[in-house]
């Protein structure tokens, strides 16, 4: 971690310097460059080195830094290489150029020209992200329902028109505002869902997190009861403070404070949902994700003896699974609900159009696709892991009606 602090910091130090350097070759007026400094500055000093100061913030102060930290260096990172790449591209140039004397004033008018103006677009490349960034910090409690309504064959008709509402990643170690997260979740108490499923990562490092929600999620109702699985955040794996044996202790405090939710952690199994003597099939399964993320997750053995006629819908939180195993599985899944992405907490929705920085990593990143017959369900995150906002890509609650053709 310290090592990791001093790269960012020896980073970020180069591109303020970098960046404020070229701002005066623009000359931009004395109050831009003030308000430049005083807030790049106060953003690394208390959101970058607080930890290292004997300072003491508040829970929502310390977010705020961090938020305006993230957004400062997003917006250097951005930038700077752009305008290092033209420095050294001029610098280049005028080693092999041997221009004539009498050109010299004109081209050097023509040079600045040109250079002010890449350097005024590689500035607005950085400032657009930086500035939207600033104005998420305001959207990490912007909570957003996403309505479906899906038909299946195979589904029995006693759950036509069956309302099913999806959790997912509500990263509980990361808010600082108790009230904001009540008025989202009663968002769902009045959809009065059938069901209530939570598709993982209910905190970032330790169960500890959870504690002073339990009373808040606790009071979610559904007629049919309340599921769960894990996430990747669920396994104790992240902080450096806990061994193996730590970790496997505060996955099962998890696990117990989820039952004294009323959820039902399903690990690699199945249940029942029945209504008139009629069921479909509910499969849940740890977490498992293509690359470095933890592969627990055992489809076959939470799949075994169920019904390939009946209605089954799986619970699994990395939606890489669903491409990687899931699709070609030899008994059908019809839905599958993930979640995981968060649609990386920022980018664009209009008009049905979607883009983020997550369809570069994820084929299905955010909302529901379809691909042989099948469906699945990709949860935005009700919130927020990093980066303490969101821009475009709001905190989701997730609410399915299911249809009997």
């Amino acid at each position: 971690m310290a090592y990791f602090a001093f790269v960012f910091s020896i980073v970020y130090l180069f591109g303020f310097f970098y960046m404020r350097r070229r701002l005066r070759l623009l000359n931009v007026s004395r109050w831009a460059l003030r308000t430049y400094d005083v807030f790049f500055a106060a953003s690394f000093v208390f959101g970058a080195l607080l930890p290292w100061l004997s300072l003491s913030l508040s829970p929502s102060s310390e977010l705020l830094f961090r938020a305006a930290l993230f957004a400062c260096f997003i917006g250097l990172f951005l930038s700077v290489p752009l305008l290092l790449i033209g420095d050294l591209a001029r610098f280049v140039r005028s080693l092999l150029s041997r221009k004539r004397a009498d050109s010299k004033d004109s081209d050097t008018k023509q040079f600045r020209s040109r250079r002010n103006f890449l350097s005024t677009a590689a500035i607005t490349v950085g400032a657009v992200p930086f500035s939207s960034l600033l104005v998420g910090i305001g959207g990490r409690y912007r909570y957003k329902l996403h309505r479906y309504e899906l038909q299946f064959a195979n589904l029995p008709k006693a759950f036509d028109n069956y309302t099913i509402v999806q959790l997912s990643d509500l990263h509980l170690g990361s808010f600082d505002d108790l009230n904001a997260v009540k008025e989202g979740l009663d968002l769902v108490n009045d959809e009065h869902p059938d069901l209530l499923l939570f598709t993982g990562d209910m905190v970032n490092n330790k169960s500890e997190e959870a504690d002073p929600f339990v009373q808040m999620l606790r009071e979610l109702k559904a007629k049919d009861g309340k599921y769960s699985v894990l996430g990747n955040h669920d396994y104790g794996t992240y902080n450096q403070d806990f061994d193996v044996t730590a970790a496997r202790a505060d996955v099962e405090r998890l696990i117990d404070l989820q039952r004294q939710m009323g959820f039902k952690n399903l690990r690699n199994e199945s249940v029942q949902i029945r209504r008139e003597g009629t069921f479909f099939q509910l499969v849940g399964v740890e977490n498992w994700g293509a690359g470095r993320f933890l592969k627990a997750g055992d489809l076959a053995a939470a799949s075994n003896n169920l019904d390939p006629e009946i209605f089954t819908l799986l619970m699994s939180h990395d939606p890489s699974h669903w491409e990687a195993e899931i699709l070609d599985h030899n008994h059908p899944i019809d839905l599958t609900l993930s979640g995981h992405t968060h649609g990386f907490q920022y980018g664009i929705e209009v008009a049905g159009w979607q883009w983020s920085p997550a369809k570069l990593r994820y084929p299905q990143w955010a909302g529901m696709y379809e691909k042989n017959n099948r469906l699945i369900n990709v949860n935005r995150g009700f919130g927020f892991l990093g980066y303490p906002g969101r821009f475009g890509i709001w905190p989701e609650i997730t609410v399915i009606r299911l249809k009997s053709a």
